[in-house]
C-alpha cells in the first residue's frame, strides 16, 4: 500500500475551543468512532463477499483494507469494553446512501463505484478521528491506539485515492469527481490557519494556499461525523 501519509492538525487546534474530556466524553469519543469502523467494517466485508467486483490487480489492497478494518472495529469495541460500557449495535448500512447512490449493489462491473465509496468513507475515518483526539487526551491509552489507528486511515485513505488515479490528499474543500452528498465530509478542509499559524503565508510561492490546505487534514465535528454518518444509515 502507498506509503505516503498526509500531516494532520496539531492536537492543541484539532477541536478548536475544547478541552481534554473525562470517562464520560472518552466513551463517548470511542462511541462515535465505533460507528465509523461500523461502517468501514461493512463495506469491506461486502466487498470480499462479491464477485467479480475487484480485480485480481487490486486484490491484494481491498483485503488488506478488509483485514485493517476488522482489527479496528475489535480495538476500538475493546477500548469501550474496558471501560465498563457497553459498545453501541452497528446499524443497517445503505451503501446507495438512500438513493443519493443509486444503483452501487457490490455487483460485478461495479469497481469504479466502489473505488469511490471507498475513498469517500476513508477521507471521513481520518477527520472524524481528528476530531475525537482532544476528548481522549486524558485517556492516554485510548489516545494512542486512535493515534495509531489513525496513522493507518492516512495511509488507507491515500492508497484508494491512488488507485482511482487522483493525488493522494485533499486539496481545499473539493470533493473532485465524488457525489455530491460526499462534500460534507470535505467542507472545512480550505483551512489554513494551524494554531496561530497561517502556513499559507509560509509557503510564497510554492503552492500558497493550495499547498496550505493539502498539507493538514482537518477535523470533523461529532456533530458532523454523526451527520454524514445518518446518510449511509439504512
Amino acid at each position: 500500500m502507498a506509503d505516503l501519509r498526509r500531516a494532520s492538525s496539531p492536537l492543541p487546534s484539532a477541536t478548536p475551543g475544547r478541552a481534554s474530556g473525562g470517562p464520560v466524553d472518552v466513551l463517548a469519543a470511542l462511541q462515535l468512532l465505533l460507528q465509523v469502523e461500523y461502517l468501514q467494517s461493512a463495506l469491506y466485508t461486502r466487498t470480499k463477499a462479491a464477485t467479480g467486483l475487484v480485480p485480481a490487480t487490486d486484490t491484494t489492497v481491498y483485503d488488506t483494507l478488509a483485514t485493517h478494518a476488522d482489527q479496528h472495529l475489535v480495538a476500538v469495541t475493546g477500548m469501550i469494553t474496558t471501560r465498563t460500557a457497553l459498545p453501541a449495535p452497528s446499524p443497517v448500512f445503505d451503501f446507495t446512501v438512500k438513493g443519493a447512490f443509486p444503483g452501487f449493489a457490490f455487483a460485478a462491473g461495479q469497481y469504479p463505484a466502489l473505488q469511490i465509496m471507498s475513498q469517500i468513507v476513508e477521507d471521513l475515518g481520518v477527520r472524524a478521528y481528528l476530531g475525537q483526539l482532544a476528548a481522549l487526551a486524558s485517556d492516554k491509552v485510548a489516545l494512542n491506539t486512535a493515534l495509531a489507528i489513525l496513522t493507518v486511515k492516512g495511509r488507507h485513505a491515500s492508497e484508494v485515492r491512488r488507485l482511482r488515479g487522483t493525488q493522494g490528499w485533499i486539496t481545499g474543500n473539493s470533493r473532485g469527481d465524488l457525489p455530491l452528498f460526499a462534500q460534507a465530509v470535505y467542507d472545512g478542509e480550505e483551512n489554513v490557519q494551524q494554531g496561530t499559524v497561517n502556513v499559507a503565508s509560509l509557503a510564497g510561492q510554492f503552492g500558497a494556499t493550495v499547498g496550505a490546505t493539502q498539507a493538514f487534514d482537518e477535523p470533523l465535528t461529532t456533530a458532523q461525523v454523526t451527520t454524514i454518518l445518518s446518510l449511509f444509515v439504512a
